[in-house]
């Protein structure tokens, strides 16, 4: 008998989604993109340098003389800026469609989840339809079998109640494979192999 409900394994979809091994490169894959987008215009952009230096000196018997000094330097590239527009251009459109890919398959991945625990749901009820399959075909044999001792029926009829009865309990042990095969998948869609 499959004593544990499906409802103990339910968990937010929200959740699981987060659990995924593929939402999580979904996410990196975006921030890929957006840290592409940003060296790109790291290229494009003014450099400044600063830095200070100083000097102590003191030379035979004359006086110290400390001399500081600050400078600076200012690189502007300007050879780039029109194919630099153009390729900041194709990186925004880049990072749009990584987003995109993103809340799409994130969208599929939760209709992953949802069909899972459908499926898991479904399965069983399927268990417990062939439960009762299986307790009537149990208390219709004992009838045949209790007739056919009394001679009220051939053994044609008390046959058709044991190949019956074989019946629904070769549908109740699918079923319970079913819903162990379901059970799984559920567990492994929410990220808890």
């Amino acid at each position: 008998n499959i004593s544990d409900l499906p409802d103990s394994y339910y968990v937010d979809k929200d959740d699981a989604l987060k659990k995924r091994t593929e939402y999580s490169l979904l996410e990196k894959s975006v921030e890929a993109e957006k840290l592409q987008t940003n060296m790109k215009l790291g290229e494009y952009l003014p450099q400044a340098g600063i830095g200070v230096s100083c000097v102590y000196m003191k030379l035979d018997d004359a006086k110290e003389r400390t001399i500081g000094m600050v400078f600076g330097t200012v690189s502007v590239p300007i050879s780039g800026w029109w194919g630099g527009s153009h390729e900041l251009q194709e990186r925004s459109i880049k990072e749009e469609i990584a987003e995109n890919n993103f809340k799409n398959n994130s969208e599929l991945l939760i209709l992953q989840i949802e069909k899972a625990w459908q499926d898991l749901s479904d399965a069983y009820k399927q268990y417990l339809l062939s439960e009762e399959s299986k307790a009537q075909a149990e208390e219709n044999y004992k009838v045949n079998n209790d007739s056919y001792k009394n001679g009220l029926i051939n053994v044609s009829d008390l046959l058709e109640a044991q190949a019956l009865l074989q019946q629904t309990l070769d549908q109740l042990t699918d079923a319970k494979v079913n819903y162990v095969v379901k059970k799984t998948t559920y567990l492994q869609v929410t990220g808890r192999n």
